[in-house]
């Protein structure tokens, strides 16, 4: 049991101890003294005791003062008193431990001292009351904010994504709070909206993520991470003009996010001088680099992985079918270029999946994403009969009143979706990336839409990750 020493005066000394007595006074033995005989408690417990005399008079202070005493509060209204008592105190023990409300002027440091602003205190509990203002823990932790409660929205970018696919550097999801309910989140728990996040880290850091859970468009490719790159292989692939230049037009739709652009297999001179001479390459807004030694996108992609937080990759043909196995295992959002160009896009395209749930995980990005690039939302409904795609069509149009979206709706049970899909134009196909499936040959699953859509060339894809 501590022994704790309390110095009191005023009507917060008052309600500070009204709030000790009726919860805590029993924990521990205290010693108080006041001035005001009226704020003294009448009913102390064993080993307490209550002294009614000035505190500041040193004399009488030193007279109670014991080294069995641990720590102190003082709650006096008077600037004056309070240095008094605590240079008293402090005279006595070097190492007790003070609290005192309110601040006075130090010679020199003092680590066992805290001193609360009233001014400060009040201020912070008035603006937690604002309307979508996070609650930060205050009585356990540092209290410094690096504990934080945050509540996910519709819309949300953290909606429907999987604890293990979002990039969690200096901070950490330490708890879910759903329907009244703790869940201890594990790698593949996807949160929801509604969803309150129990968050710790880097408070700076978790200002930052509150601002980015809140907001409801413009974020992607959040929470994957912040920075965007183009793998090129200048051996293997060709047009790179045009690659760079929907890179670049795609980039300049996304919000505070970094573009970087990789080149591997370097062939000749002539081409590394094209490269640092490109204007696209050199206007400040891009980064990028030859890779003269690494000829694996594989290492590549695994050395940029602990260096950079890496939210998009983006990709032609070439890379994408020689190393699918591997990007499909990354649980990073891949945007795969195709015939059509990024920047003569009209419509993103959703073909509903069999397992329906899966077009509802994959719907913060779609819209999200599409709203960037000004696109329009397209569903394409294979089998409009099926009971579970209606439901996953009425979520559709509820996300698409909260993102104020016009959402179109195709439905054919005739017309196949890979052979609509290789005849559309000007159209992006996004849809889940499910490890298990698209990575299987063709041939062992040709009534699965993912599997078979991952091998179209005409349109621009992204895969999104939904799992792990």
């Amino acid at each position: 049991m501590r022994k704790v020493l309390c110095v009191l005066n005023g009507i917060v000394a008052k309600e500070f101890l009204t709030t000790l007595t009726l919860k805590h006074l029993d924990k521990n033995a205290y010693i108080f003294v006041s001035l005001d005989s009226n704020l003294l408690p009448k009913n102390l417990p064993q080993d307490s005791e209550a002294y009614n005399f000035d505190p500041s008079a040193s004399n009488k202070l030193k007279e109670i003062l014991t080294p069995e005493i641990t720590d102190c509060y003082i709650v006096l209204q008077d600037a004056k008193e309070r240095e008094a008592v605590y240079h008293t105190l402090r005279g006595y023990n070097k190492m007790l431990q003070i609290t005192m409300l309110g601040e006075i002027s130090l010679v020199r440091s003092d680590k066992q001292l805290i001193m609360l602003n009233e001014a400060h205190l009040l201020s912070s509990r008035l603006f937690e009351k604002f309307p979508n203002v996070p609650k930060t823990a205050k009585s356990i932790g540092l209290g410094e904010g690096e504990i934080m409660q945050v509540s996910v929205p519709f819309g949300s970018p953290y909606a429907y994504r999987s604890v293990g696919v979002i990039k969690q550097k200096k901070w950490k999801i330490a708890a879910i709070y759903r329907n009244n309910s703790l869940i201890l989140p594990k790698y593949s728990t996807t949160i929801l909206p509604n969803d309150a996040l129990l968050i710790i880290g880097d408070p700076d850091t978790l200002w930052d993520i509150y601002h980015r859970i809140k907001e409801e468009s413009g974020q992607f490719p959040t929470p994957f991470g912040r920075d965007v790159v183009l793998y090129y292989d200048l051996l293997h692939s060709k047009d790179l003009e045009s690659y760079l230049r929907q890179t670049i037009w795609l980039f300049k739709h996304f919000k505070n996010k970094r573009l970087e652009v990789c080149f591997l297999n370097p062939t000749d001179i002539a081409t590394i001088r094209m490269i640092e001479n490109h204007e696209l390459l050199n206007t400040g807004e891009v980064s990028w680099r030859i890779e003269y030694h690494e000829t694996s996108l594989k290492v590549l992609i695994e050395k940029d992985r602990a260096s950079k937080n890496i939210g998009l990759i983006l990709l032609e043909e070439y890379c994408f079918s020689h190393y699918r196995g591997y990007l499909l295992d990354l649980g990073i959002p891949l945007l795969k270029f195709g015939v059509e160009l990024i920047e003569s896009l009209t419509h993103s395209v959703v073909v509903l999946p069999r397992d329906t749930e899966e077009a509802e995980k994959i719907s913060s990005v779609v819209f999200d994403f599409s709203t960037q690039l000004g696109l329009k939302i397209l569903l394409y409904d294979f089998d409009p009969n099926e009971e579970n795609h209606e439901q996953a069509l009425d979520y559709y149009k509820h996300i698409a009143k909260v993102f104020n979206k016009k959402l179109e709706i195709d439905t054919s049970s005739a017309q196949n979706p890979i052979l609509w899909l290789n005849h559309q134009k000007n159209m992006l196909q996004i849809l889940p990336l499910r490890k298990a499936g698209i990575k299987r040959n063709p041939l062992f699953s040709m009534c699965d839409v993912e599997n078979l859509s991952a091998y179209l060339i005409k349109i621009p894809q992204l895969f999104v990750p939904i799992s792990v």
